[in-house]
């Protein structure tokens, strides 16, 4: 054999440089044509050269999927990750189009989430029911569906939105796979070309294999955005807590420095003006009659806030106002219960200090009254603040069978001590030492103030003055004269009134437990006609039996004093004999009798 010099020619020479140039497989066949007797080995080299391209496909392949699972291991966004995967199987199934449907877990339907390749936006808006579609079927049946001619496919039920929609967008194949996530079908994925083709299986599994990673995707997109709200709900519930704590530890602070207050019996105003600061607000304590007992303002005093019942137990004392510019938030309300509650307890504790305080200087009317050890009397009166020295005091005593006793005590000492004065009870009437120089003016004041105050009509008698020291000595002496003279008056029906002892003239000093109706027929039986007398016919005879009285029964004496002639006088007393009766009543024995009771009627006042 001779040796052969140049390039190898002939049929299998050719298929062997086309192999060694990676021709495609396409060529290949062309020349096989032609191979003759060679034929057998060049069928083998076209089968390399389809074995070669296949593993070359198959590299590009598992290149593809690599790089779609970094993605998945990356920070990228969800959607650009997917729009990766569709892209993906566009250029590795060399299709037109590509696609990812996903189930809308409240209705079923399919809806388009991302595409790649599509001309009309008709077909990125499609919304499929479950079973119509080539959609609907991957998802309903969770089996990859493929078909070469779309529109007249008899396998596929056709929704005519969105066969429309297909059509508009020239698609004529199309392929799905169903996307799933813990063995429920989320979506599916589409590869689709605008002619004729048949998928093979390679190309199903590899946009099987696609669809695995898309769904991995979206299961981890929405495990993050669960992760997400379930952070932010922690966010949430860590921001109320620490509202919460934060809340507790200004109630808390506040709760530090308003029980002390309780304690050591602060006043009102100290009070007050602490939960105003604390606040920042106007802040009004409020009796339950209205009063108000103690205001103070922070910085800020605009609309209205709230209003909490100042309460302990079953009694309410009153209320606690609070005013601000800004709303009061759940702290400062608790701020304000914490104080309402402080204020109870400072008012119950006011109230029984002042209930003690009150039985002290009762006690000391009580021994004032009895006469007992001046020097055990003055440092009790020292300790108490009441008795100044120096200053005037009145004997009061009060009488009034329509009001409590306990009750007229109460309004008595109501009365009492804004003016450092004191009440007391002695054989059941009330005694007042008030500040005074005047009895008779001290006893109309207080009649008409505990008339106010309980209701009825109160009825007092006063004797005095006397200094503070002089009464830890005196109102032994001077209490009997006020009690006979309230009694004396309440007697003569001048019920609400108030005089001295001095002002009841001799009767008051007297008289002390006469009945009123002994009075009334005394006064009927000597003076009742000529009172009826004047009033029925507008004379002054009463007037004038007075001034004849006073003038020791003188006429002329008489006339002068009245400022009439002597006969007029003369005449009067003619006319008294006639309307009386009689003359006794200018005898010895009746001109006495007499005399008692004009003072009678002097006491009663207009008839």
């Amino acid at each position: 054999m001779g040796a052969t010099t140049g390039q190898a020619t002939g049929p299998l020479a050719t298929v062997l440089r086309m192999l060694a140039d990676e021709a495609p497989a396409s060529e290949l066949a062309a020349v096989l044509d032609l191979a003759g007797p060679h034929r057998s080995p060049a069928a083998d080299a076209a089968r390399v050269r389809e074995l070669l391209d296949r593993t070359a496909r198959r590299e590009h392949e598992g290149q593809a999927l690599y790089e779609t699972a970094e993605d998945l291991t990356s920070l990228r966004p969800g959607d650009e990750v997917l729009a990766a995967i569709v892209d993906r199987a566009r250029t590795l199934l060399a299709c037109d189009s590509s696609y990812i449907a996903l189930v809308d877990p409240e209705t079923g339907d399919a809806f388009m989430r991302v595409t790649a390749g599509t001309r009309t936006e008709a077909l990125q808006r499609v919304r499929q029911a479950p079973g119509f579609g080539v959609g609907g079927y991957v998802i309903q049946t969770g089996r990859p569906l493929a078909t070469s001619d779309y529109l007249h496919d008899p396998r596929i039920h056709h929704d005519p939105d969105v066969a429309s929609a297909v059509a508009a967008d020239d698609v004529v194949s199309i392929a799905g796979v169903p996307m799933a996530a813990g063995g429920t079908v989320i979506g599916a994925l589409f590869a689709a070309d605008r002619h004729r083709r048949t998928f093979d299986q390679d190309e199903i599994a590899l946009l099987a294999s696609l669809a695995a990673h898309a769904a991995i995707v979206i299961e981890n997109a929405r495990l993050f955005e669960r992760v997400q709200a379930d952070s932010a709900d922690l966010r949430a519930a860590n921001a109320r807590l620490r509202e919460h704590r934060e809340t507790l530890e200004r109630a808390g602070r506040a709760h530090e420095q308003l029980m002390p207050m309780a304690l050591r019996q602060a006043g009102l105003d100290e009070f007050a003006t602490t939960v105003a600061a604390l606040l920042d607000a106007h802040v009004t304590l409020v009796a339950g009659d209205g009063a108000v007992l103690a205001e103070a303002s922070g910085s800020s005093s605009g609309a209205p806030g709230c209003e909490v019942a100042v309460r302990a137990g079953p009694e309410t004392f009153g209320v606690l106002r609070v005013h601000r510019d800004t709303p009061l938030d759940e702290g400062d309300a608790r701020i304000v219960e914490r104080a309402a509650q402080t204020a109870a307890l400072l008012l119950l504790t006011r109230r029984r200090t002042e209930a003690v305080a009150r039985e002290q200087l009762a006690a000391l009317v009580t021994d004032l009254v009895a006469g007992a050890d001046p020097g055990v009397l003055e440092r009790r009166a020292a300790r108490l603040g009441v008795l100044a020295p120096d200053l005037l005091h009145c004997v009061v005593v009060a009488v009034c069978d329509a009001v409590p006793r306990r009750a007229l005590l109460a309004a008595a000492a109501d009365l009492a001590e804004p003016d450092d004065g004191i009440a007391g009870e002695h054989a059941g009437l009330a005694v007042l030492v008030v500040p005074g120089a005047d009895p008779g003016a001290a006893a109309r004041r207080v009649a008409a103030a505990l008339t106010t105050a309980t209701g009825a009509p109160v009825t007092t008698g006063a004797d005095g003055p006397r200094t503070g020291a002089e009464c830890l000595h005196d109102v032994h002496d001077l209490h009997p004269g006020a009690a006979r003279g309230a009694r004396l008056l309440a007697t003569l029906g001048r019920t609400g009134q108030g005089a001295a002892v001095d002002e009841l003239g001799v009767l008051g000093s007297l008289l002390a437990d006469v009945a009123p109706d002994r009075v009334a027929t005394l006064l009927d039986r000597c003076v009742g006609p000529l009172v009826d007398y004047d009033r029925e016919h507008g004379t002054p005879l009463v007037a004038t039996m007075r001034a004849y009285f006073a003038h020791d029964r003188n006429p002329p004496a008489t006339a002068r004093d009245l400022g009439v002639h002597v006969n007029t006088v003369y005449q009067r007393i003619a006319r008294i004999d006639t309307v009386l009766g009689d003359d006794d009543w200018r005898s010895a024995a009746g001109g006495l009798q007499t005399q008692v009771v004009l003072g009678f009627l002097d006491l009663l006042g207009p008839r």
